[in-house]
């Protein structure tokens, strides 16, 4: 099969190789791939440890093989059309003809949702892509898994806000949430899930790209949008402004870069704050940051090691993260459910030409902060020599 090898520096260049198919440990699934869909990590984290690997993780395909444990629950069958996240720096990712992962992180893509689904209108590109039927109700499969988990893990693990299949009562008191990076895959799934769970007011803290997040949020339940290109002392202002007399207890960066987290904390309740935070290469610990907000760290590595790695940052003691794969486990099953009836949605796409051979320019542009509101995903039965798709 082919698979696409990432070489990250000096320049981000890849390769494609032959490779044997991988076959199944007891408790995998082998996915013949149809669509991959790309991360920041995928060039990041490579980058940051000089490496170079398959580094895709978020798979839509069908089902080619079975290891033995999971054959005999019965759950997945051969041709079985579904979704998974890849564990990470692990062979058998996503950019590939078929990639591997564990069964507990893959989940059924119902008959109603794509593989890589309706195009969000895009920022201007060189892609030739022809646009999907707008009207055609699809989500976007191969951009769930990953940054879904992410934000999961973020909400209802690390913060324990209650989770979306057991969500609050419409007659419970308003409980803010405030997002930082809405409009990024991560934070818009932060602000579905949020939703889906009646947490409200969501204050969703965004730029350019807010036409999509704003039709995700409800104005009769206090959930506003705020644009952070006002400045941080306007920014911090408009969110005051739009809680009123509450105090949020619960935040989220989804960006995590540059500091964004210092005016986050700012905002929050300075008595018993939470702010989640996504990136492992930051200590959080500068002295703007007031003393009674606590940063949590989110590893979504947690939803198949059960544990965080020596050395991250803000990490929570090791009893919280051992039940992340069970709870990964249950996630992904009731977002395949929400999915086939019409409640949950991935996130807009744009389709990058070309196949696994368009890796290279997908990274790249993720790299220079192109991907400004879509998620960059790849038909992998457009490369060359290959054949057949969903």
């Amino acid at each position: 099969m082919k698979e696409v090898i990432v070489h990250p520096l000096p320049e981000l260049t890849t390769e494609i190789h032959e490779v044997p198919i991988p076959n199944p440990r007891p408790d995998e699934v082998v996915i013949r791939v149809a669509v991959a869909g790309s991360n920041v990590k995928d060039w990041l984290h490579i980058t940051a440890l000089n490496v170079s690997i398959n580094s895709g993780d978020d798979i839509a395909g069908t089902v080619h093989s079975l290891g033995a444990d999971v054959e005999a629950t019965g759950e997945f069958h051969i041709g079985d059309r579904v979704a998974a996240f890849h564990p990470m720096g692990t062979p058998g990712g996503a950019y590939a003809e078929f990639a591997v992962a564990p069964a507990h992180t893959v989940f059924i893509v119902p008959k109603r949702t794509s593989f890589e689904g309706t195009p969000f209108p895009p920022p201007p590109s060189k892609s030739k892509e022809t646009p999907t039927d707008p009207s055609n109700p699809t989500t976007e499969a191969a951009t769930i898994p990953l940054v879904t988990l992410t934000a999961a893990l973020s909400l209802f693990r690390r913060q324990s806000l209650p989770p979306p299949w057991s969500p609050r009562s419409q007659f419970s008191p308003p409980l803010p949430l405030i997002i930082y990076g809405a409009s990024s895959a991560l934070g818009s799934f932060a602000v579905k899930l949020g939703r889906a769970a009646n947490i409200h007011p969501i204050i969703a803290i965004c730029g350019g790209s807010r036409a999509y997040i704003t039709g995700l949020l409800d104005p009769s339940l206090g959930d506003a949008v705020i644009d952070y290109r006002d400045g941080v002392d306007a920014m911090i202002l408009a969110v005051r402004t739009a809680l009123g007399p509450l105090k949020a207890r619960h935040a989220l960066d989804a960006i995590s870069s540059k500091g964004t987290w210092i005016p986050l904390t700012q905002m929050v309740d300075p008595n018993g704050g939470q702010v989640s935070v996504v990136s492992g290469a930051n200590r959080y610990d500068e002295a703007e940051i007031p003393a009674g907000v606590l940063i949590k760290y989110t590893y979504v590595g947690t939803t198949y090691l059960g544990a965080y790695k020596a050395g991250m940052p803000k990490q929570p003691a090791d009893a919280a993260a051992k039940g992340d794969v069970e709870f990964a486990y249950l996630l992904l099953r009731y977002v395949g459910r929400m999915l086939g009836r019409g409640k949950f949605e991935g996130h807009p796409v744009e389709v990058i030409p070309g196949g696994l051979e368009g890796v290279q320019e997908g990274l790249r542009r993720l790299k220079r902060g192109d991907a400004r509101g879509v998620k960059f995903v790849y038909r992998v039965q457009e490369t060359e020599g290959v054949v057949g798709g969903e």
